[in-house]
């Protein structure tokens, strides 16, 4: 109960202080709609119509409908139509019944009379459907998307456009609130004048797009740090085609013939580190053979490709599973001061264009005997107990440090640093381990051979010269 006062009170506090200074002077939003993900950026130029004083941050809201199927949300300061600094994004909440709230912070005050440019780009999921739901082998995919003609808003906008960028150029149907035009596969909207705070009306877009609609359910990845020299990372993932599900049989021969199978997925491309070698991709029969791995020049500092090819191709509601697994050189990724650690790594890879991880596990193994573990993650993440981790010749454990995230995207592929502190007279006790193992194995052999285990007495036989 509380909580929801305290969440009332923000509100309240943002409404009252902002609400009646602040106006949308001019919107250019745009929604794209060429993937199975809603992405849409606005471009504000916000005004502060107070007489004194000023302000120092903007709240963005989300429709109640759309407010839990927020992905991402960023924004950055914007001079002519260059992006400037990045802006401080803050979730205030996501059950108020006007929305989702979001505060961003200026990078100046706002100061009265005065207007400035920011650009706020937003990632959404789920809200893309196949309609129909079943679509047979040679059918192309039909999906609808369901938004707001108007910039859905705290403030009262002047003036406001918006243009949506569909898949193809082949509509079954969309809304027309005047003025409205279409040209190939874009539909604009507007321009629409002195749109009241909260204005809603529904807009609605069905359309052709055979875009991989593909989903991550589940994603396991492991990085096993060893400060001999070697980073292991796997990966275990669970993918589901949510696009259209397939209705009746399925024919190889007609698929081979490209014969409709539009929408299904053949492969994609999964980009791996720079300096990742010894790349392995298999599933629970074995090493998948049809991939292709392509490795650019080190001194460019390209990513390396990886084109997956499951064993079978992937309509609507099948799955697949699979496990990816590479090795990284230590010395690119990690750096110390004395005692003082610091590994700086990718939280996640790019697993295929316009991606969605549903639900991430990362698992980052550090040396046995680090302490004083420090997280600092990009986002906001869900940071689980620690847990222990035994291999070979560990005589405590090594500390795991557990994440996970949910409803990951591209965006999210980002640097996540884990400073620890290790002692690094510890690299040498694995040696001293195996060491003294084979010394006290000598030694027991050696003590062992002085002994006389036979169980009749030998008599010696003395030889007498003459």
């Amino acid at each position: 109960m509380r909580f929801l006062c305290l969440i009332f009170a923000i509100v309240s506090a943002i409404q009252a202080d902002s609400n009646a200074d602040l106006v949308n002077a001019k919107v250019e939003r745009t929604i794209d709609l060429t993937s199975h993900l809603v992405s849409i950026t606005n471009l504000i130029t916000v005004e502060n119509k107070a007489a004194t004083g000023s302000l120092k941050s903007y709240t963005y809201t989300i429709e109640p409908a759309h407010a839990k199927n927020v992905a991402f949300i960023g924004a950055h300061s914007v001079e002519g139509k260059k992006q400037k600094a990045k802006l401080n994004v803050v979730e205030v909440s996501k059950d108020s019944d006007k929305g989702g709230l979001y505060r961003v912070d200026f990078a100046e005050g706002l100061a009265a009379g005065q207007s400035t440019q920011i650009q706020v780009e937003v990632v959404l999921f789920g809200l893309v459907s196949p309609f129909p739901e079943e679509i047979s082998q040679n059918e192309k995919q039909l999906v609808v998307f369901k938004g707001n003609h108007y910039f859905y808003s705290l403030y009262p906008t002047k003036s406001q456009t918006t243009s949506v960028n569909l898949a193809s150029d082949l509509t079954e149907s969309y809304s027309q609130l005047k003025p409205t035009s279409k040209s190939d596969s874009t539909i604009t909207y507007g321009p629409y004048e002195n749109i009241k705070p909260f204005e809603q009306s529904e807009l609605s877009v069905h359309f052709e797009n055979n875009s991989p609609f593909l989903a991550v359910t589940n994603l396991h990845r492991t990085i096993e740090v060893s400060l001999w020299g070697n980073i292991a990372v796997e990966e275990t993932i669970d993918m589901s085609h949510t696009g259209a599900k397939l209705k009746g049989s399925f024919s190889r021969f007609d698929y081979m013939r490209r014969q409709g199978g539009q929408s299904s997925v053949k492969s994609f491309k999964t980009l791996l580190p720079s300096s990742a070698a010894d790349v392995y991709y298999r599933d629970e029969i074995g090493n998948i053979s049809t991939s292709n791995l392509r490795v650019p020049s080190k001194s460019k500092g390209e990513p390396v490709e990886l084109e997956l090819k499951p064993r079978f191709p992937l309509f609507g509601g099948w799955k697949t599973h699979y496990t990816v697994g590479y090795n990284l050189p230590v010395y690119q990724y990690i750096h110390n001061s004395g005692s003082n650690f610091a590994l700086r790594i990718k939280m996640l890879d790019h697993v295929y264009d316009d991606q969605l991880i549903e639900n991430a596990v990362i698992r980052i193994i550090l040396p046995e005997h680090a302490s004083n573990i420090e997280v600092v993650a990009p986002y906001k993440v869900d940071r689980k107990p620690d847990e222990k981790h035994f291999t070979y010749l560990d005589t405590v454990g090594r500390p795991v440090v557990v994440i996970n995230k949910k409803n990951a995207v591209e965006n999210h592929v980002q640097d996540i640093k884990i400073k620890f502190t290790y002692n690094k007279i510890m690299l040498i006790q694995k040696p001293v381990l195996v060491i003294v193992f084979f010394f006290v194995l000598f030694l027991t052999a050696i003590l062992i051979s002085k002994f006389d285990f036979s169980i009749v007495p030998q008599v010696q036989e003395h030889v007498k010269s003459d």
